[in-house]
Protein backbone atom coordinates (compact mmCIF):
# COMPACT_ATOMS: atom_id res chain seq x y z
CA UNK A 1 0.00 0.00 0.00
CA UNK A 2 1.44 3.51 -1.13
CA UNK A 3 1.73 6.09 1.58
CA UNK A 4 -1.14 8.20 -0.05
CA UNK A 5 -3.40 5.31 0.23
CA UNK A 6 -2.23 4.71 3.92
CA UNK A 7 -2.92 8.58 4.59
CA UNK A 8 -6.27 8.33 3.21
CA UNK A 9 -7.33 4.79 5.02
CA UNK A 10 -6.41 6.52 8.45
CA UNK A 11 -8.15 9.68 7.83
CA UNK A 12 -11.03 7.79 6.80
CA UNK A 13 -10.86 5.68 10.13
CA UNK A 14 -9.95 9.10 12.27
CA UNK A 15 -13.00 10.63 10.85
CA UNK A 16 -15.43 7.65 11.57
CA UNK A 17 -14.22 6.51 14.81
CA UNK A 18 -11.41 8.67 15.90
CA UNK A 19 -8.19 7.12 17.35
CA UNK A 20 -7.91 5.93 20.95
CA UNK A 21 -4.01 5.40 20.31
CA UNK A 22 -1.83 6.46 17.38
CA UNK A 23 1.85 5.80 17.01
CA UNK A 24 4.94 5.17 14.45
CA UNK A 25 7.63 3.61 15.71
CA UNK A 26 11.58 2.90 14.13
CA UNK A 27 13.10 -0.25 14.06
CA UNK A 28 16.38 0.43 13.39
CA UNK A 29 18.14 -3.11 13.84
CA UNK A 30 14.99 -4.29 11.34
CA UNK A 31 15.27 -1.42 9.13
CA UNK A 32 11.31 -1.13 9.78
CA UNK A 33 9.09 1.63 10.00
CA UNK A 34 5.87 0.44 12.28
CA UNK A 35 2.49 2.82 12.15
CA UNK A 36 -0.38 1.34 14.29
CA UNK A 37 -3.90 2.71 15.16
CA UNK A 38 -6.28 1.81 17.32
CA UNK A 39 -10.12 2.71 17.18
CA UNK A 40 -12.87 1.78 18.83
CA UNK A 41 -15.15 0.36 15.21
CA UNK A 42 -18.47 -1.19 14.37
CA UNK A 43 -17.08 -4.43 15.20
CA UNK A 44 -15.38 -3.80 18.75
CA UNK A 45 -11.66 -2.31 19.23
CA UNK A 46 -9.55 -2.71 16.55
CA UNK A 47 -6.44 -2.29 15.56
CA UNK A 48 -4.59 -1.64 12.60
CA UNK A 49 -1.37 -1.62 11.77
CA UNK A 50 1.65 -1.08 8.71
CA UNK A 51 4.97 -2.33 8.70
CA UNK A 52 7.22 -0.73 5.99
CA UNK A 53 10.70 -1.86 5.35
CA UNK A 54 13.15 -2.23 2.44
CA UNK A 55 12.97 -5.15 -0.11
CA UNK A 56 15.61 -7.78 0.27
CA UNK A 57 17.44 -7.94 -2.87
CA UNK A 58 20.54 -10.98 -1.28
CA UNK A 59 21.07 -12.58 1.89
CA UNK A 60 24.73 -14.22 2.40
CA UNK A 61 25.47 -16.56 5.07
CA UNK A 62 29.12 -16.15 6.37
CA UNK A 63 30.11 -19.27 8.69
CA UNK A 64 33.32 -21.26 9.25
CA UNK A 65 33.19 -24.67 9.57
CA UNK A 66 35.48 -24.61 12.76
CA UNK A 67 34.03 -25.73 16.23
CA UNK A 68 32.21 -23.23 17.82
CA UNK A 69 32.53 -20.47 14.86
CA UNK A 70 30.41 -17.67 14.04
CA UNK A 71 27.02 -17.72 11.83
CA UNK A 72 26.32 -14.04 10.48
CA UNK A 73 23.64 -13.14 7.48
CA UNK A 74 23.83 -10.18 5.51
CA UNK A 75 21.39 -8.64 3.85
CA UNK A 76 21.84 -6.51 0.96
CA UNK A 77 18.50 -4.23 0.86
CA UNK A 78 17.04 -2.43 -2.02
CA UNK A 79 17.49 1.56 -2.06
CA UNK A 80 14.30 1.85 -3.95
CA UNK A 81 11.44 -0.59 -3.46
CA UNK A 82 10.06 -0.80 -0.01
CA UNK A 83 7.59 -4.08 0.98
CA UNK A 84 4.71 -2.71 3.08
CA UNK A 85 2.76 -5.00 5.16
CA UNK A 86 -1.35 -3.86 6.29
CA UNK A 87 -2.57 -6.41 9.47
CA UNK A 88 -5.81 -5.51 10.66
CA UNK A 89 -6.65 -7.10 14.50
CA UNK A 90 -9.82 -7.48 16.93
CA UNK A 91 -9.47 -7.19 20.25
CA UNK A 92 -10.60 -10.29 22.44
CA UNK A 93 -11.87 -9.26 25.52
CA UNK A 94 -11.84 -12.66 26.69
CA UNK A 95 -8.84 -13.60 25.84
CA UNK A 96 -7.18 -10.31 26.39
CA UNK A 97 -5.13 -10.15 23.24
CA UNK A 98 -5.21 -8.76 19.83
CA UNK A 99 -6.44 -11.84 17.11
CA UNK A 100 -5.86 -11.02 13.24
CA UNK A 101 -8.80 -10.73 11.44
CA UNK A 102 -8.79 -12.08 7.94
CA UNK A 103 -10.13 -9.99 4.91
CA UNK A 104 -12.47 -12.66 3.80
CA UNK A 105 -14.23 -12.29 7.24
CA UNK A 106 -15.07 -9.09 6.73
CA UNK A 107 -17.21 -8.79 3.62
CA UNK A 108 -19.32 -11.56 5.16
Amino acid sequence: MHQAKWDKLLDQIERAFGFIEHEIRDVPDRHMTIEMAVFDGASGRMKIERAVHPLVLEERAHYSKRIGGDVSVERVYSEHENVDTVKLYRWDPLDRRWEEVELSDLSG
